[in-house]
Formats: C-alpha cells, structure tokens, sequence
C-alpha cells in the first residue's frame, strides 16, 4: 500500500510532467498514439474511411432494426464494436507483415480483440432479448390499432390514433388491413373458385391492384 509520502510525490510528478518537449518527442508520441489507435474509443482515427463506417453503420441498422431509444443505443454500441474489431484485424495484419514482426504486441492485440468479441456477444443477446419483448409489444399494439381502424371505418368516422396512445401511422396501418385482406381474399379465391367462388360485396373494391 502506498504511504502518505509516495502519494505526495505521485502527484507531484504528475503535476510537473509535461509529456514531450522536443518535435521529435511529440513525433514520437503521435506515432504510438497511431500505433495503438486499435485502443481507441474514437469513432474514426487517422487512415480510416468514413464512408466504410458509414455503410456498416446502415447495415447494421438495417439488419437489426431498433424499434426504440433503448435499442438503437445498444445497436450503436454493436457497431463501435465491430469497428474495432476491423482495426484489430488491420493492426494484426500491419505486424505479420512486417520484416521481423513483433508477436508480443500481437499477442497483445488479439487478446484486446477476443474482449471486444465478448462483449459484441454479450450486447447482441442483449439486444435480442429485448428486440424480442419490444416486438411482441409491437405486435399486439399493431393489432388493436387495426380493429380500432376498421370499427372507426364501420362507423364512418376518423380516426386518429395518437388519441389511443399509438405512434403508428395511420396510412401505415390502413395498408396492414389492406395486406391482410389481400392475403385472406387470395387464400379463400385459390381454395373455393371450382365451387363458383364469389368474393363479398366490396371485397375486391378496397383492396388496391398492389398493396
């Protein structure tokens, strides 16, 4: 345990140290900083394409599809993760191709990216398990909007969905029921029309030529 005596002289020496003084020093410096970037918590450091991030930043958000805050923070959180680990496969690469390549700092380096690949692991269960209750709740609200719809179009009467706490579009969920119906009518004209099939009064009329 460190006495009194040596905390005082930490942070004395702390409080005098100024890093680097000469051009080459800082030179120095900025090439270790490079050197070990696969460390950093930067979104981008030097030599980086941001179009690169960019696409794997809208694939994967296309690929999981957050349905709230909460879940886009944890895909944001994926995709810092998996942006490390191409530095750690590009930093890899740079040391075994060098001419006497340094398998300390290699070693080093994997051990850094098998954390990441963890805790990637550990956040993608995370947000599947939640993806998976936000979507059952998705689900059912889509649902009692649609029956709210129809009974409102029943009754020859607007509606608006905010009024029930919902933040679909209306227009969104009017081309659900109109799918739906697609999809029922197509089902009972494929099993019934070798027994004179008819659809109802105003079946075919609702349903758009492509829905």
């Amino acid at each position: 345990m460190s006495t009194e005596a040596q905390i005082e002289a930490n942070r004395n020496n702390a409080e005098h140290s100024t890093g680097p003084r000469t051009e080459a020093g800082k030179a120095r410096s900025a090439r270790n900083a490079l050197r070990h970037g696969v460390y950093s918590m930067a979104k981008l450091i030097p030599g980086e394409d941001p179009e690169e991030l960019d696409a794997l930043t809208k694939g994967m958000l296309n690929d999981l599809n957050p349905l709230n805050t909460h879940e886009t923070e944890l895909v944001n959180q994926l995709i810092d993760f998996q942006w490390r680990l191409r530095r750690v496969t590009n930093e890899e690469a740079r040391i075994l191709s060098a001419e006497a390549p340094d398998y300390k700092a290699l070693n080093n380096i994997s051990l850094h990216g098998a954390r990441v690949k963890r805790q990637y692991s550990a956040g993608l269960k995370e947000f599947q398990a939640l993806h998976q209750k936000s979507l059952k709740i998705f689900w059912e609200d889509m649902t009692t909007a649609e029956k709210i719809v129809e009974a409102n179009k029943i009754l020859n009467r607007p509606t608006n969905l905010e009024e029930f706490g919902f933040v679909f579009p209306l227009e969104a969920v009017e081309r659900r029921i109109r799918r739906r119906k697609l999809i029922a009518l197509t089902i009972r004209k494929g099993g019934n029309v070798e027994f004179g099939y008819k659809p109802m009064p105003g079946e075919e009329e609702d349903l758009p030529l492509a829905a």
